[in-house]
């Protein structure tokens, strides 16, 4: 299992917390078929009716308010929320029923023994490493109005569902230029045409709610400078 340190940004102090770093997700089918390829004793379609009949079992008893205590799992039930009296009933508005799941005897035997690894920590932002002046043909110095650009980096996508999303070329007073069209807009290289600027010094900024998924969005806004600065002649 691999783990990697982020800055701990919730305290006063310079400290760092941990986080398991998932490089996959392993469904029901997988296992299953990992399973079979080491005992291939009963067929795939043997074992997913057995399964199914097990979670139906266990449906009805939580459904039945039942704890649970299971090799894998134990699982029990908790209400939130304020009853002003206590002839109060539950209230779906003001109260919340919780499911609540712990490791169970198999998992708590084995958890302190998991070899751990530790890495360096993802990318996560935004990386803009150069912008290419098509036009000019140099790189990180020169930028032709009008002209075509190539932008490089990690994670550079311009994707989003609030206007604000863009690419944009950013002035020294701080005047925002926007993108208007872009040939090739993915997470390692945008091209695109520069908008008719005026001469002077800009840096390259990058407005984008993409994740790695292409129809979920973050929440916000992620903005993003380069550490160069370009001159429109």
């Amino acid at each position: 299992m691999k783990y990697y340190l982020i800055e701990n940004k919730l305290t006063d102090e310079t400290n760092y917390s941990a986080r398991v770093l998932t490089e996959r997700t392993i469904n029901q089918d997988e296992l299953i078929d990992k399973m079979l390829s080491k005992r291939n004793l009963v067929s795939k379609t043997d074992i997913v009716a057995v399964l199914n009949s097990y979670y139906e079992e266990i449906i009805e008893s939580i459904e039945d308010g039942d704890n649970i205590n299971l090799p894998l799992l134990n699982i029990g039930y908790s209400i939130s929320g304020v009853f002003d009296t206590e002839e109060d009933g539950f209230n779906p508005d003001t109260h919340k029923l919780h499911v609540n799941l712990n490791s169970g005897k198999l998992i708590n035997e084995i958890k302190d023994d998991i070899p751990l690894q530790k890495v360096t920590a993802p990318i996560t932002n935004t990386v803009i490493n150069n912008l290419k002046d098509i036009t000019s043909a140099t790189t990180n110095t020169t930028l032709s109005a009008n002209g075509l650009f190539e932008l490089n980096g990690l994670r550079l996508k311009v994707a989003g569902d609030l206007p604000e999303v863009g690419l944009y070329f950013v002035a020294e007073d701080g005047t925002e230029t926007k993108v208007s069209y872009l040939a090739q807009n993915s997470y390692k290289k945008i091209i695109g045409q520069v908008p008719a600027l005026t001469g002077g010094n800009y840096r390259v900024r990058v407005k984008t709610q993409a994740t790695s998924s292409i129809d979920i969005y973050l929440k916000d806004i992620r903005v993003s400078d380069s550490s160069f600065i370009v001159t429109v002649a």
